[in-house]
């Protein structure tokens, strides 16, 4: 992931893109049961008071033709989205003892996007 960087207004979150600008919810899932609650808790405090304002930017942009660095902010905004639940849950720790093990499972990185209509 090196090389990879935010658009502009979004430069000052730089510091969490290598460990969570995930790219597939195979990674962020992976990630969110091997992080502790304080470290989730310090991304999490970065990206919440800014998700909104990253969500308004990104809707400017279709997901088939997103610039790269968009696309390191989206993947950043997912992986807050897909982790946040432990934080506003209160949770203790983010690998459940008895949850469904990971290395069980099967995730489809899918790539779907609405068709183009004509005169898009």
């Amino acid at each position: 992931m090196i090389g990879r960087s935010l658009p502009a207004p979004f430069r000052d979150l730089e510091p969490f893109v290598a460990e969570w600008a995930l790219p597939n919810e195979a990674e962020r899932l992976s990630k969110l049961t091997r992080t502790t609650v304080a470290d989730l808790k310090t991304f999490y405090d970065a990206v919440f008071g800014r998700a909104e304002e990253m969500r308004a930017y990104l809707s400017d942009f279709r997901l088939d033709a997103i610039p790269a660095d968009a696309q390191v902010l989206f993947d950043l905004l997912l992986t807050f989205i897909e982790t946040a639940h432990p934080i506003e849950l209160k949770w203790t720790t983010t690998d459940i003892d008895d949850a469904f093990a990971l290395e069980r499972m099967t995730i489809r990185d899918l790539k779907v996007y609405p068709p183009q209509q004509a005169g898009e």
